[in-house]
């Protein structure tokens, strides 16, 4: 059977072409995320994905075929789970994220430099920019900051897109662009 028939049958309760579904893409999965996260991630992205695409299997609307799909949520849930990674504040003396297997010593030495960057033109922020940048790294939405902070969401985004234009010019080097 392929994909398509698998997900159909599951979804009609056959329980067993879940399980041929998850054995057919879990090693694949594994494969995809080995490339892209630290080893000690692996597995939890891999489960779920499965859980988000074979086990919700209503959800896929055959618009694509199965293995698109899987892929797509794959792409998702790793742009997730690094907007949740590198959203988080950078404070002085955290250890240094994990590298993927396979990262080149040259390729950790650039991230560190640009990671120590960051940090330097996040101390040169002026104070209504650094507090709604601050927050922004730490994940919260606009709305969210614009609570936080009592703000206008206009005034958030205005104060964030001037905060990254500043960030971008330290880290660039250029000018802004008008």
């Amino acid at each position: 059977m392929d994909d398509d028939e698998l997900i159909s049958a599951y979804i009609s309760g056959d329980q067993r072409a879940g399980d041929t579904l998850a054995r057919r893409y879990y090693r694949a999965l594994r494969r995809y995320y080995q490339t892209r996260v630290p080893s000690d991630e692996v597995e939890e992205l891999t489960q779920s994905t499965l859980l988000h695409t074979i086990a919700r299997g209503e959800r896929f609307r055959h618009a694509s075929s199965f293995r698109h799909y899987v892929y797509a949520v794959a792409r998702r849930i790793l742009a997730e789970r690094h907007r949740r990674r590198y959203r988080s504040p950078v404070t002085e003396g955290s250890p240094p994220d994990a590298p993927a297997p396979g990262t080149s010593p040259s390729e950790q030495v650039f991230r560190s430099q640009r990671r120590a960057q960051l940090e330097l033109a996040l101390r040169d922020l002026k104070d209504p920019f650094l507090s709604v940048m601050n927050l922004h790294l730490a994940g919260l939405d606009n709305r969210e900051i614009a609570g936080t902070l009592g703000l206008n969401d206009n005034t958030v985004r205005s104060r964030l897109s001037r905060a990254t234009s500043v960030l971008r010019t330290a880290l660039t080097g250029e000018p802004p662009s008008p």
